[in-house]
């Protein structure tokens, strides 16, 4: 089944075309825009009008691509930035009537449970459960520039065409409630501590002082701790990264100046790596950062926020490494998209 997934989230407006068969999902298209639709949104819970009017320039781009490939489904996927601004709907009505993009605002369980199945869909080939001490789960992290994502279960096994791609966003136009995804977490939360939201809260400074930074810290670990019951940590036992931090931390690391999913998907990065780049960052204006090998440009101002969400993160759930990921929301849309 042809499928088209769209992903408008606050910092970057993605694009999916694919094809699922017996429940693996076949690339065709993969596009990613900034566009930093959450700009000012935490505070002022309104879309910025510049912001908009970029978005919609995308997603105007978006849509012609989406008539070409000629899907027999297709879905926008609206989340943090859409939840909280009290225009997001009538922004999505304007992008449906004008563009004919069906949408659905998801909620940030569903979100997070998408991604986990998008993620489970995508392990690399070996990737096992019961890697430290027994711990049968995975995480899947999904940092976003509104909020953060955690869904933890056991590791899905390859999906048969009996219940391939099984998922609530079957149905054009989607109904008012979301089904089980593909492979399903036990435990899915999501926090309002993305990276944009982060740095407009928190870093005045560029960069930011250490006062800011340990501020943001805190923040960040105190949220953690109060959302993830003790339980669900200690059966982590694999970490997956997905989205635009964990890939641009591998894109700097290995200094690829012209950017391979390839590469990066299923690639390591250590918790020590992960404190070496905060430090690195930190001596770093955003203008400097944006010269790094890897930094996609509109991401120079938020890898610093992405780098302390990844570390506390890991931190939570005792794990010393995050496999990252190119499979995640996106992939998990699509294929809850080919229910038949």
């Amino acid at each position: 089944m042809k499928v088209a997934a769209l992903d408008v989230g606050t910092n970057t407006v993605r694009l999916l075309l694919g094809e699922v068969d017996g429940g693996r999902l076949t690339d065709h298209l993969r596009e990613t825009t900034i566009t930093r639709l959450g700009l000012g949104v935490d505070q002022a819970r309104r879309l910025d009008p510049d912001a908009a009017s970029r978005t919609r320039v995308c997603l105007e781009r978006y849509a012609t691509r989406v008539r070409e490939f000629r899907p027999e489904r297709s879905l926008l996927v609206a989340t943090s930035v859409l939840r909280d601004a009290a225009d997001g709907r009538a922004f999505l009505e304007g992008v449906e009537a004008d563009f004919g993009l069906p949408w659905r605002i998801v909620t940030g369980e569903e979100e997070a449970a998408l991604s986990f199945a998008g993620a489970a869909s995508g392990l690399p080939a070996g990737m096992g459960a019961g890697t430290l001490s027994g711990r049968a789960a995975m995480v899947a992290i999904d940092i976003g520039g509104g909020s953060l994502e955690l869904a933890v279960g056991p590791l899905a096994k390859p999906p048969s065409s009996a219940n391939a791609g099984r998922s609530s966003l079957a149905v054009v136009p989607p109904g008012p409630s979301l089904p089980t995804p593909p492979a399903s977490p036990s435990f899915a939360r999501s926090l309002d501590v993305g990276v944009v939201r982060l740095t407009e809260r928190f870093f005045a400074h560029d960069p930011p002082t250490d006062e800011e930074w340990l501020t943001a810290q805190v923040l960040v670990r105190t949220t953690l701790d109060r959302a993830v019951p003790a339980e669900v940590r200690s059966s982590v036992g694999l970490a997956v990264g997905l989205a635009g931090t964990f890939t641009t931390l591998v894109a700097v690391k290995l200094e690829l100046a012209v950017y391979d999913r390839a590469v990066v998907h299923g690639h390591r990065l250590t918790r020590d790596e992960l404190t070496a780049a905060a430090l690195r960052f930190r001596a770093m204006t955003s203008a400097q950062r944006g010269r790094l090998p890897g930094i996609q440009r509109g991401r120079e101002d938020v890898i610093l926020a992405g780098v302390l969400l990844a570390a506390e993160t890991l931190d939570l759930f005792e794990q010393r490494a995050v496999v990252v990921s190119e499979a995640d929301l996106l992939d998990g849309i699509a294929l809850s998209l080919a229910v038949d």
